[in-house]
């Protein structure tokens, strides 16, 4: 089945969300500068989102085969034990706002700009949610990212680029030889129907991740477990 593209997404970015973030009192010379940064942002920025339909044709112990490419993870399986279509996916703050992030030299300066390419890379990401909603009511949904849990490591980002065709040139998304993307802000996964609300993060026992979405739980990994 083809891909779908979004690359026509509209987005602004929230500036006082911006100032509460970095502790920019209002009024100030560097709010003046965040703004205009924030327009200038606006004005390159095309944030995009990838995703295929795509659907399980075979599953052992701790892979799974879909579309024909095989992927190897135990809780992947079992996470899709009760379904058999899924929604891979690439989404990215886009290349052009990662271009002109890079004419931004000062460090405190740079620093924003990162939040600004992270708040175009979450309305890539709300964007396709609510593609896939609309058009394929899947439920409640969740998802998983490779690299994300030891159990499905980085490196399977090799399967899951070549089961999403040709990312670099519907997106501009490319991967390097560590599979890490380009640009950076950018991210990859496997969505599914779900209603037990999986998420990476209660597996995952790293201290102070700035980007954790729920605490660690010991006995939602050992649930996994053989």
């Amino acid at each position: 089945m083809s891909v779908f593209v979004l690359d026509n997404i509209s987005w602004k970015t929230d500036v006082d969300k911006l100032m509460e973030k970095y502790c920019i009192p209002r009024g100030s010379d560097d709010a003046e500068r965040l703004g205009v940064l924030a327009r200038e942002a606006e004005k390159a920025g095309k944030p995009k989102a990838l995703f295929k339909v795509s659907y399980i044709e075979d599953r052992g112990h701790d892979f799974v085969v879909i579309d024909g490419i095989k992927f190897t993870s135990r809780v992947l399986r079992i996470n899709l034990e009760e379904t058999y279509r899924v929604f891979p996916y690439i989404v990215t703050c886009g290349t052009e706002i990662d271009q002109w992030s890079k004419s931004i030299s000062g460090f405190m300066e740079s620093y924003w700009v990162d939040g600004i390419k992270e708040m175009a890379l979450r309305e890539a990401t709300r964007a396709l949610y609510s593609k896939i909603e609309h058009d394929y009511r899947p439920g409640s949904m969740s998802g998983m990212n490779p690299g994300s849990i030891e159990d499905w490591p980085i490196d399977q980002q090799k399967q899951l680029f070549r089961l999403l065709g040709n990312p670099k040139q519907d997106i501009g998304v490319e991967l390097t030889d560590s599979c890490l993307m380009i640009p950076i802000k950018s991210s990859s996964g496997i969505l599914f129907s779900d209603s037990k609300g999986f998420e990476n993060c209660r597996m995952c026992s790293r201290e102070n991740c700035p980007g954790r979405r729920a605490p660690y739980d010991p006995q939602f990994v050992d649930s996994y477990s053989e």
